[in-house]
């Protein structure tokens, strides 16, 4: 298991891309939350690679729908891109997958947030 780490980058003015690596539960779900909310504040548009993140719970998932919500609040757009196979599983059991906010790649999860402005 790789140990929870949080990675942010700018992609290009107005838009960061955070890459969550290791395990997101309950125990480290405080820490995106913090990171989400302050990346909501300054970019209207914020991508979160879930590429490296190995297993996610519920605590997690609500993490990422609440900084949706703030986001597409104030007129942006959240996208989740690059599941693991296990990650994947668990945002399809949830609906996630069908609500147009879980893409399969980064490619793909930046056009659909370049659209909604």
């Amino acid at each position: 298991m790789r140990r929870f780490e949080l990675s942010e980058r700018e992609l290009r003015e107005g838009c960061k891309v955070l890459a969550v690596s290791g395990e997101l539960d309950l125990a480290v779900a405080g820490e995106l939350d913090e990171l989400l909310t302050r990346l909501a504040a300054e970019s209207p548009l914020v991508v979160v690679d879930l590429a490296g993140c190995e297993f996610i719970d519920s605590s997690g998932i609500a993490v990422i729908l609440r900084a949706q919500q703030r986001i597409g609040a104030a007129g942006g757009k959240l996208a989740v891109c690059s599941p693991t196979a296990q990650v994947l599983r668990v945002l399809s059991m949830t609906g996630l997958t069908a609500n147009g906010l879980v893409f399969d790649s980064e490619d793909q999860a930046l056009a659909a947030v370049k659209n909604q402005r």
